[in-house]
């Protein structure tokens, strides 16, 4: 997908996620640098390997979008989906945050602050996206979690239709 060179280390301590048992997906623009170095940082401070990556401008983001009611092309947000829910914006952001290791776990703080200030500010920074982080490419533990395709048993662990997975 991209021939960006990695140029952030993967992480020995934190063992990679087994990508067949995700307990949340991030999906995300796969053309973004900003995206791109935030999955990085998200696979690197995660408390327990659980995420797995979708890139909206793939087949299943598009589907993941379409079952939702979201455009996959109308890249200004990163979602996760967790639980059968998906998340965008800054309800996302926080919601991720849980799962990471302390001190960046604290940011799932900022969901006491008033929901049109939070997203106002994540919709300014999402405006300017792609020219506020160099491009740290797809390599390592994100090329491995990135999924093209949902099995019946990553449906199940993520609570979402079996519709969703490939037959």
């Amino acid at each position: 997908m991209n021939s960006a060179p990695n140029t952030i280390a993967n992480n020995a301590a934190t063992p990679p996620a087994t990508p067949d048992r995700p307990g949340q997906l991030v999906v995300f623009d796969g053309d973004c640098p900003l995206c791109r170095r935030s999955v990085h940082f998200i696979l690197a401070h995660e408390a327990r390997p659980v995420t797995a990556l979708v890139t909206l401008q793939s087949a299943l983001g598009h589907r993941l979008g379409e079952h939702f009611g979201e455009d996959a092309e109308d890249l200004d947000s990163m979602w996760l989906i967790r639980d059968g829910a998906l998340y965008r914006d800054s309800d996302g952001l926080w919601r991720t945050a849980q799962s990471l290791k302390a001190p960046w776990s604290a940011a799932a703080g900022l969901r006491w602050v008033p929901t049109p200030l939070r997203d106002g500010l994540y919709q300014l920074v999402g405006r300017y996206r792609k020219r506020l982080a160099s491009d740290p490419g797809m390599g390592g533990a994100v090329q491995y979690r990135l999924l093209e395709t949902l099995s019946q048993a990553q449906c199940a662990r993520l609570s979402l239709p079996a519709s969703l997975a490939d037959a």
